[in-house]
């Protein structure tokens, strides 16, 4: 979004305060939660010639502060993948107070991406001054991507015939009946700390594979919309200390494989063993995932 110089000095006077221009401004970090409609985005990392959260994020961060500014992220969703926890941290330039800034950035944000919440964090040592500050330092500063403990993400699957319009963005059809328990004993071979080899996509950067699932649920859920109509899906609950490229959209192809009973529950932990994609069930839709949480 572009902006006269009026009409930012208008939000910064009308939407935020004045800004501070202070030496303590340099020694904090801003922690932004990010919720985003994944649907009209091709990911979130920058991409030449399309649309980004990233980009917006951007754009919105330099019409505010009246300069480029660099700022960190927990996670780099895929195309059509949503949030509701994604965090970025950045150093700000002078200060705005945190209260104001969710306001100040919607302003400037199209509708599908909002900042649901912000934070300033000081620097972890009082001994610190503005020359022994580095960018996304992790020993001195708030780092949204190095100091993340785990991330937790969601996937719902409607298990029916007929689906329900208004779930048809965030939720994927299965129209044959998934077999639950089948599912869940499948799962439970993949807590705890393996190699996700085979759960990877290609084109991912990360040259470690091995990952730590700290948690797996799967269980029927439901939620009312209108009118009382309670449309029931399938919640797949899964928290780590990381996942790689499509890893958890791999993992939900293979279980609902496992729930079609097209592959047995115990084989699942032969396909982790692999350590070959190919052994792996097909990748989910994105649009049924969700960022919910990113735990520090």
């Amino acid at each position: 979004m572009s902006i006269s110089h009026g009409e930012r000095d208008w939000l910064l006077d009308n939407q935020v305060r004045k800004p501070r221009r202070s030496v303590a401004g340099f020694q904090h970090t801003v922690k932004l939660s990010l919720a985003f409609d994944g649907a009209g985005f091709a990911g979130y990392e920058l991409q030449p010639g399309k649309r980004t959260v990233r980009n917006e994020l951007a754009a919105a961060l330099k019409t505010l502060y009246g300069r480029p500014i660099k700022f960190s992220s927990s996670s780099r969703t895929d195309a059509g993948v949503h949030a509701v926890g994604l965090v970025v941290s950045y150093r700000p330039p002078f200060e705005i107070p945190a209260g104001k800034l969710p306001l100040a950035l919607n302003a400037l944000l199209p509708e599908d991406l909002r900042v649901v919440g912000a934070r300033v964090i000081g620097a972890r040592s009082a001994r610190l001054t503005t020359k022994t500050l580095r960018p996304y330092d992790p020993k001195t500063l708030f780092n949204a991507r190095f100091d993340a403990k785990s991330k937790t993400y969601e996937y719902l699957i409607f298990n029916g015939r007929i689906m329900p319009p208004a779930i048809r963005d965030f939720a994927w059809q299965v129209k044959p009946q998934l077999d639950l328990a089948a599912m869940k004993k499948a799962a439970r071979c993949l807590v705890g700390k393996h190699d996700f080899s085979s759960f990877c996509a290609s084109g991912g950067d990360d040259r470690d594979h091995v990952r730590i699932i700290h948690k797996f649920v799967i269980r029927h859920s439901s939620f009312v919309i209108w009118s009382g109509k309670k449309t029931d899906v399938i919640r797949i609950r899964v928290a780590g200390n990381g996942f790689l490229y499509k890893m958890v959209r791999n993992i939900v192809g293979t279980l609902v494989e496992v729930g079609l009973g097209r592959v047995k529950p115990e084989e699942v932990k032969a396909i982790l063993a692999a350590r070959d994609r190919r052994r792996a069930g097909k990748t989910a839709p994105a649009h049924g995932l969700c960022l919910v949480k990113v735990t520090y």
